[in-house]
């Protein structure tokens, strides 16, 4: 679900303004935000299905569903535009794009590996999952050109520029449920597949390598707390990886491993190395990553309660679900942002996707949090983080995938309401890169 990170210098800005500096009760029934953060438009989803991950480019907004690819105009961010939904089956529809191609992972078992007529199946050797690769060339018209099949599917995926017209892409999967194995896929999946795309020939694209990932213990189901939701043996024990991202200019990618996160080096993009291990006990579920602009820290999400429990209770803070900071030159922890404000039992939230924002000398963290809507939170001091800004819709009520700040708006995709745009105003952000 990464982009490829880069490096950003920034503009000196000052962060004057605190918004919300402790956790106080968040009300159900109307939408709650901090006064400097504005929803400036709503696009409700297609249909009925998930709303995924979102991907950017150029004027172009790509925002996956369970059941196909949303292109969203965002030329003008305040009236944002679907120009175009091309259905195609299959979770979790992580999207990347790169020039005019558009990169999506398959974790559930196919009846085929195009869109047409697709659908999820049990597990069988003549069932695919994996990476779709579509022409955007003309976003308006995306059109499917490339299937390749990776050992239990694409839960996520990473690209990770080559140079000479070359791309990789780091694909993260492992044994999640019983129905959703495929044809080659083992319980013990301690490995990621590199596909190579050759761009002057994106259809002869394929699997190239399959480093394992090294030092990674099993994960322990229980540690999701899921076992009061889910069946027996829904969740099996797995040491595959859940998602990766890539800071490209000094060769490093973080890689969450669901029981670790680690810390890569990849001079040698089919054969990363290890360079640290973190093992922070707190962490329930490694998820998400992502580099500071600066290259100078990584920070790594909990998913704890797996997305599907209340882990913003009282009881949960400090730490229960909260994305930690380390450095990345000594591997050191250096603290963690946790939402600073309490949801009930049955309001599913904890951290989930994030990006920070480019080109300002704070490091300014934009996250969604299921339940818990946006959050935008500094983190320059991760061991004393502030919240400058929030958004929790209620009609119908947040419980949002993936926030990321790009070109100067925040944009959201929502499981229930579909495709957000915000604006915050705060000094903190003032010159942001685009």
């Amino acid at each position: 679900m990464r982009r490829f990170g880069r490096m950003a210098t920034g503009a000196l800005v000052a962060m004057t303004v605190a918004v919300a500096t402790q956790a106080t009760p968040a009300a159900a029934q109307e939408d709650v935000n901090s006064p400097n953060m504005t929803l400036l438009r709503n696009l409700p989803k297609v249909d009925g299905a998930t709303q995924s991950d979102l991907a950017f480019q150029g004027s172009y907004a790509y925002a996956g569903t369970y059941s196909g690819l949303r292109v969203i105009d965002i030329s003008d961010p305040a009236n944002p535009e679907q120009v175009a939904f091309e259905p195609c089956n299959g979770a979790q529809f992580d999207v990347s794009v790169w020039g005019d191609l558009l990169f999506v992972s398959v974790d559930t078992p196919q009846t085929n590996p195009g869109c047409n007529a697709s659908n999820t199946t049990a597990a069988n050797p003549n069932a695919w999952e994996g990476v779709r690769v579509f022409d955007v060339s003309d976003p308006t018209d995306p059109r499917l050109i490339k299937s390749v099949q990776t050992d239990c599917g694409s839960h996520t995926h990473t690209l990770v520029p080559a140079g000479k017209g070359s791309l990789f892409i780091y694909v993260s999967s492992y044994a999640l449920t019983a129905t959703s194995v495929g044809p080659n896929c083992e319980q013990f999946h301690g490995k990621i597949s590199v596909i190579h795309v050759p761009l002057a020939n994106p259809t002869a694209a394929k699997v190239v390598a399959e480093p394992e990932t090294e030092d990674v213990p099993v994960f322990d189901p229980s540690r999701l707390e899921l076992d009061d939701l889910l069946p027996p043996g829904f969740l099996l024990d797995t040491d595959g990886c859940h998602d990766i991202t890539v800071l490209q200019p000094r060769k490093l990618a973080a890689a969450a491993c669901l029981s670790v996160g680690q810390l890569w080096d990849i001079s040698d993009p089919t054969a990363p190395q290890p360079i640290h291990t973190f093992t922070t006990p707190q962490v329930k579920a490694w998820h998400s990553s992502a580099f500071t602009w600066d290259g100078r820290r990584v920070a790594f999400g909990d998913e704890a309660g797996g997305g599907s429990l209340g882990r913003c209770r009282e009881q949960d803070y400090p730490d229960t679900g909260a994305i930690w900071i380390y450095d990345v030159a000594t591997g050191e922890e250096l603290g963690n942002y946790k939402l600073p404000r309490f949801f009930g039992e049955e309001d599913h939230c904890t951290m989930h996707n994030y990006n920070f924002v480019p080109g300002v000398d704070r490091d300014i963290l934009v996250s969604a949090a299921y339940h818990g809507g946006t959050t935008v939170a500094d983190v320059t001091d991760p061991a004393n983080p502030v919240e400058i800004g929030y958004y929790e819709a209620a009609s119908p009520h947040a419980l949002t995938w993936s926030s990321y700040w790009h070109n100067g708006f925040i944009y959201a995709n929502d499981i229930d309401r579909g495709f957000d745009v915000f604006s915050l105003d705060h000094p903190a952000v003032v010159g942001a890169a685009t």
